[in-house]
């Protein structure tokens, strides 16, 4: 699968998930990721991430495990998703201005990954 990394690409869940070596974060809060989730999804809630946005050094990503040394290095594709796509969009720019070149936002977020999405790639708590 095929992705142009130039700005923030929006992309469809089937793309995001069938792109190898991709690493899948849901910037949820736990009480939303723990009602319906993406299978294999990394969840670094967003209010988490909102206290380092003035560092833009990207030393805070390793608490995260989006460093080299936890399987996610600097080409690693990051697909991010939230609800809908607002707070997905914006932790895509936060990644980025840290240096991250190959972000990009599931378009629609959870919503959309659940209506477009086979059954088994969900996880329902």
């Amino acid at each position: 699968m095929s992705i142009t990394w130039t700005g923030i690409p929006q992309v469809e869940p089937k793309a995001a998930h069938g792109y190898t070596g991709g690493v899948l974060l849901d910037v949820r809060e736990p009480s939303e990721v723990n009602e319906v989730s993406i299978v294999g999804v990394r969840n670094v809630p967003m209010s988490e991430m909102n206290k380092h946005a003035d560092d833009k050094t990207g030393a805070w990503l390793a608490q995260f495990q989006l460093k080299p040394e936890d399987g996610c290095s600097e080409k690693s594709p990051i697909f991010v998703t939230c609800k809908g796509g607002v707070r997905g969009q914006k932790m895509c720019e936060l990644l980025a201005s840290c240096g991250k070149t190959h972000v990009a936002n599931i378009s629609g977020g959870m919503m959309n990954w659940e209506k477009t999405m086979p059954a088994d790639t969900i996880k329902r708590n």
